[in-house]
């Protein structure tokens, strides 16, 4: 979880309106972004779970 008080990381990440969430693998890549709700399947399947 990141908050930024000035709203620059929503700049720089594209961030549009809340909720937002970006899913990073252990190495920084990108694996997945939602704006509103989180599909969970769809969560628990990239996870490997």
């Amino acid at each position: 979880m990141l908050w930024d008080e000035s709203f620059q990381s929503w700049v720089e990440l594209g961030i549009r309106s809340q909720p937002a969430a970006i899913l990073y693998a252990g190495d920084g890549t990108e694996l997945s972004r939602w704006q509103g709700r989180i599909d969970e399947d769809e969560l628990l399947e990239l996870i490997g779970s």
